[in-house]
Order: C-alpha cells, then structure tokens, then sequence
C-alpha cells in the first residue's frame, strides 16, 4: 500500500502512473521462472472487464468523504462490473495468486509434517529454530523472488507487508508459530494483495485525492481496513484440514480462497 517496510522491496502506492486498465492488462518483458515449489500459472485474467467507471466514481465519493459505505460501494462495483465477477477477480491476481498457492503448499507442509520438514523441502532447513521474521523472509525469496511485472510487485509486496505486520508482535522462533497464526498470516498475505490490485486498478486513473499525504495515507489506511477486516473475518477457518491437501489441491484451495475473497467484497455492498 506504499507503506514503508524494514525489509525493502517494491513500493505500492495509490496512483502509481504506469498502470493499465484491466481490459489492456499489463505489457511487461518475459521474466525467468524461479525454482519454487508447486508452480501455477501466474497470467492474469484481463479477460471479460468492463468499466471501472462505476468504481472510481463511489471512491471519488469516499475520498472526498471518508464515507465507508462508499468505500464499499467502490470495492462491489470492482469486483462485479469492473473485472467481471469474483472468479475472473481471482484470475487477475496472476502472480499473487500463485505466490499464495505456493505458500499455502508451505503451511501445508508445517502442518502435515512439522517445521523442520517443511523448511528442507523449500532448502532452507539450516534455519529451524530461526526467528519467525527471519525464516519468513527467506521464504519469501524462495516462493516469490523480486521481478518486473506489476502483478510480481504485488505479490512480494504483500508479502513484505505481512512479515512486517506479524513481526511487530515480536514473535519467537518460526518453529513455535501456531496452525492460528500461520493462518492468519496466510489470510493476511491474501487481503493485502487484493488491497494492491484495487488500489492500482482503481487508482490508475480518474481520481481526485485530497492534497494532503496525511489525508492520503488515511484513506490508504481506510481501505486496508476494509478489505483486511471483512477477508480475514470471512474466511476464518478456510484453511482447516490443511494438513491433508494434495499438492493440486492445495493450488485449488489458494485459488479458491481468492475468490471467495472476491465474492465477500462484492457482496458487501448488496445493501447499499
């Protein structure tokens, strides 16, 4: 969200100006595949968009007025009317969406067969017993390496962001992480992604902001609250039973979590 992190990486801000409609998508150079586990498809879906006029115009609304319920309103009209409904959302993930399936493959693993386990399949079992931060840094190296495309920013980006957030609890080793809290990072790791996509979506174009970086960074705080809240309080619990998950289910799973994600914002704003 163009927050500041210890760790560095690519920046996500508001109205990054090199950012396209979703019905163009995103024109980047071919980047190499990294060696990660259980590699997906990391193409996003730019097909069956339509206008985001509708989205832009409720987060005019909400930017001038702080106004969650046009927040909402912004966020439904995304989902439903600018990329096509939940599933092609999910699909515009790309990246992301593929960093996610190979990082639940990892919680899978803790759960099925313990720290040290999963940490030699990804190679990285000389830091069992690491702390938390450290290990989930070197995870991310491992399952979402730094590239060029904007859909790899956000999925590095998300990332980053929730190591930073689980890292202010000032948690111990990343072998006394509990099933809880590795859920909670994974569903963490879900919204802020998602909270990446709409804002560069939205955000490309065709938005009045308020002058001040104060008033900016609040209606960038505003949103990642709403998005956070209402996916991670959704979608407790989506990650029991996986400790049995095959690897092509585990794939299934992240995609499917997407889009539930996706179905839950544009839903939100049925009421409106």
């Amino acid at each position: 969200m163009g927050t500041s992190s210890p760790y560095g990486g690519p920046q996500i801000g508001l109205i990054p100006s090199w950012v396209d409609d979703p019905a163009t998508g995103v024109e980047t150079p071919p980047t190499s595949p990294a060696a990660t586990p259980a590699p997906t498809s990391s193409s996003p879906d730019t097909s069956g968009a339509g206008s985001l006029r509708g989205a832009r115009t409720a987060f005019n609304k909400f930017a001038r007025t702080g106004n969650r319920d046009d927040l909402a309103r912004s966020v439904s009209r995304y989902v439903r009317d600018g990329v096509g409904g939940s599933r092609r959302a999910a699909r515009r993930m790309g990246e992301a969406r593929a960093s996610a399936g190979r990082l639940l493959g990892v919680v899978r693993d803790i759960a099925r067969d313990g720290p040290v386990e999963a940490l030699r399949r990804v190679n990285l079992a000389n830091l069992a017993g690491q702390p938390a931060e450290t290990v989930l840094l070197a995870l991310l190296e491992a399952i979402c390496p730094p590239g060029g495309t904007l859909d790899e920013a956000i999925a590095r980006q998300g990332m980053l962001e929730a190591i930073d957030a689980l890292a202010e609890d000032g948690l111990g080793a990343f072998d006394t992480l509990t099933p809880g809290q590795l859920e909670e990072f994974f569903l963490d790791v879900v919204a802020r992604t998602i909270e990446a996509r709409i804002l560069n979506d939205i955000g490309s174009r065709g938005i009045n902001l308020p002058t001040s970086v104060a008033a900016i960074d609040q209606l960038q705080a505003q949103l990642h609250d709403f998005v956070s809240g209402t996916v991670r309080q959704q979608l407790a619990g989506r990650l029991d039973g996986v400790a049995s998950l095959t690897d092509r289910n585990v794939l299934g799973a992240a995609d499917g979590i997407y889009e539930r994600a996706f179905d839950v914002l544009a839903a939100i704003g049925d009421d409106l």
